[in-house]
């Protein structure tokens, strides 16, 4: 998993999982963790998935956006 976290990028992501997933809060989706892995293992534990699982989702996700 990279390391580097593009939060400018992040916002259009977070929007997209809040519309696939709408039990996912904006609290769910806040920065507010040490590392990257902290934070998508906290979002993949929410959502019954795995790191992986929702790294793919997210990388997906970021390339339809550019």
């Amino acid at each position: 998993m990279n390391a580097e976290f593009d939060l400018s990028n992040w916002s259009s992501v977070a929007n997209e999982l809040k519309r696939r997933y709408p039990h996912l809060t904006n609290a769910d989706l806040m920065w507010r963790h040490e590392t990257k892995r902290d934070f998508y293992k906290m979002i993949a534990s929410e959502l019954g998935m795995t790191t992986n699982e929702l790294e793919q989702i997210i990388t997906q996700l970021e390339s339809k956006k550019q």
